[in-house]
């Protein structure tokens, strides 16, 4: 929801859609957007919308967790960590996902040890490696 400030965005997305559409209408900020920056932010309305509760509380984590970053930190996720990711299949997207949910269950010392443990990271390539330890590295329990 380019173009709207993090304040409106994180308000827009506490409102039904009912009040979100009325907000929208009012809205002068909004109304000198673009047509198509308009439409993007009623499609990224709609597709929040669309989200159960477990989804929407996950995607305001990744916010936070975004939002705590360095900017060194959002440049190392965005030029290294996202194109590893994306490149992913579902099925390996999954077994990252797994070994990450392990690790938030263990102590500091422990997922550590974890994470220098060949066993633990026994099937998993040297990219998917890197992505683990980058991603427990930002925060020990976020994901894309």
């Amino acid at each position: 929801m380019n173009g709207l400030s993090p304040g409106v965005r994180q308000n827009l997305r506490d409102m039904s859609p009912q009040e979100q559409d009325r907000f929208l209408q009012n809205n002068e900020r909004f109304k000198s957007l673009p047509p198509q920056q308009q439409a993007q932010v009623r499609n990224n309305l709609r597709n929040w919308n669309r989200l159960s509760p477990t989804e929407r509380n996950a995607m305001n984590d990744r916010a936070r967790t975004w939002q705590r970053m360095s900017p060194q930190q959002r440049q190392y996720v965005q030029s290294n960590l996202l194109p590893k990711w994306q490149r992913m299949s579902p099925d390996r997207k999954q077994l990252l996902t797994g070994r990450l949910h392990t690790l938030q269950g263990m102590n500091p010392a422990e997922r550590q040890a974890a994470l220098q443990d060949p066993q633990f990271m026994r099937g998993l390539s040297p990219d998917e490696q890197s992505v683990l330890r980058g991603l427990h590295s930002l925060n020990g329990s976020s994901h894309p």
